[in-house]
């Protein structure tokens, strides 16, 4: 990706080295300029001594100094040095015709008197006058007083005596700037290296660093793709990539929770589609039977007649109570929130067994409370599942007393309902929750099978829960458990 992300990064990353490998570069250009400034006049100094050689060479060769005096410039001068030569009378004989030391027209004047080689000739004419009184003019001249005088000092151009004239030097910042060059050298080579590499380096840094939203973007494009598997990221460290990763995290966690429980509620739905139209198709199949059965004739015969329609009555009573639980079950899967509220332990449970009594009246029913006294809940839906349950027990443990107990331990309140009939098989143990499921040994027992799945579901709208223990011949205990 050209413009990704961590190339922009990784650029960044070099420029901005570059940026203060520059500045570095050029505050140390500045300070070295500024310390080498004090080396000129040493440079300078040197100049004069070799401008002495020179002459000398060029004289053991036969050449006056007229003569020799282009060949001096060209070896003397340099990038940043300039250098003129005059004869002995002051006239300019090569080299930078602007360049005339005023202190020049002084000694030609007979003002000053310079006897070479003399280590003072260079010096700078403050430095110069800075060495004490003024030299004494030569034989025969007129006594003059030194023209150096502190409220008129001349401008400081180095000036050297030479045999048959004098050399004059005039440095100038490029001298430091040319003497800065080897630094400089060194010193960009150093910059390019260090910007390649943090180049590369930022690069990898970037990526690495970058790792957790690559993968955090390919999880969100399979979500957008409908995959919504949850996946958890960890990201090191609590800066602004690791805050993001557990946004990611909460947010992936809950559309996978959402796409589970909309999942789970479209099989449940489709579930529920297909036992309703099962249990219903049986009814229905037997009154439409009956119905023939009376076109055919039989509503001719009085006893036939009525003993059809009993048994359509009956059929007719089992579809509207199916249809009844049905749309309970409906309810409870609704998103509509449960109307909670406390409800007394003691009251719940005195309704049920009053309620038993009277639909069995030669079963026995009882109940006890220990330390429970309210639960928060629905008490419409928390009574309905309650009353499944020992409803179930009434039909499904025959001649057995029922027991229900209510306790509190921990914080939890505990609601159990014991019967002493003929238990379950554990795989009916298993499957006892589930809708529309009838135990193998119902018998001719009337029921729906969704008598147990509307208590748990129920509970579970209540934020409990709900389990069954029971084995063949020992009985079934049903307990629910709230907050």
């Amino acid at each position: 990706m050209k413009h990704s992300l961590a190339n922009r990064l990784s650029a960044l990353y070099a420029t901005l080295l570059g940026f203060t490998v520059l500045l570095v570069i050029v505050a140390t250009g500045v300070a070295l300029v500024w310390v080498l400034a004090n080396f000129e006049r040493d440079i300078v100094i040197a100049k004069h001594e070799e401008a002495r050689i020179l002459t000398e060479q060029y004289k053991l060769q036969g050449l006056s100094l007229a003569q020799a005096a282009p060949g001096i410039v060209t070896q003397l001068s340099g990038i940043g040095l300039n250098v003129a030569v005059y004869d002995d009378q002051g006239h300019f004989l090569a080299g930078d015709r602007t360049l005339r030391p005023p202190i020049l027209d002084q000694i030609v004047k007979g003002n000053l008197h310079f006897e070479p080689p003399d280590q003072r000739l260079g010096m700078p004419l403050e430095d110069l006058h800075a060495a004490g009184s003024p030299l004494p003019p030569p034989p025969g001249a007129p006594h003059a007083p030194a023209i150096l005088e502190r409220e008129a000092r001349p401008e400081a151009i180095p000036l050297t005596a030479v045999d048959g004239g004098y050399v004059a030097f005039a440095p100038s910042i490029g001298l430091l700037f040319v003497s800065l060059l080897p630094y400089w050298r060194v010193v960009l080579t150093i910059a390019i290296v260090a910007i390649a590499v943090s180049l590369l380096l930022g690069r990898v840094f970037a990526q690495h660093a970058l790792r957790p939203i690559l993968d955090l973007t390919t999880s969100l494009r399979a979500l957008a793709d409908g995959d919504f598997t949850q996946r958890q990221f960890i990201a090191p460290g609590g800066d602004e990539i690791g805050a993001l990763t557990a946004a990611y995290n909460d947010a992936a966690a809950n559309v996978a929770a959402v796409m589970n429980e909309r999942r789970e509620t479209e099989e449940r739905m489709r579930q529920f589609v297909a036992d309703a139209g099962h249990e219903l198709r049986t009814p229905l199949t037997v009154i439409g039977g009956y119905i023939d059965v009376l076109r055919r004739g039989a509503i001719a015969e009085p006893a036939i007649a009525r003993q059809i329609l009993g048994t359509m009555a009956i059929e007719k009573e089992h579809m509207r109570g199916l249809i009844e639980r049905l749309m309970r079950l409906a309810r409870l899967d609704a998103d509509t929130p449960p109307y909670k509220e406390p409800i007394d332990v003691s009251d719940l449970l005195r309704s049920q067994v009053e309620a038993a009594r009277r639909l069995d009246e030669t079963r026995h029913v009882d109940y006890s409370v220990e330390g429970a006294t309210s639960v928060v809940a629905d008490r419409a839906e928390i009574g309905e599942a309650l009353w499944n349950i020992v409803e179930n027990a009434l039909k499904y443990a025959p001649d057995s007393p029922i027991h229900l107990r209510a306790s509190r331990t921990n914080g939890t309140t505990t609601i159990s309902v014991a019967d002493q009939g003929p238990g379950m098989t554990e795989s009916e143990r298993l499957h006892a929750f589930e809708r529309f499921y009838r135990g193998d040994q119902r018998g001719e027992i009337t029921g729906s099978g969704l008598g147990l799945a509307i208590a748990k579901r129920a509970v579970e709208r209540a934020g409990g829960s709900i389990a069954l223990e029971s084995a063949p011949n020992r009985g079934t205990v049903v307990t629910i458990t709230l907050s």
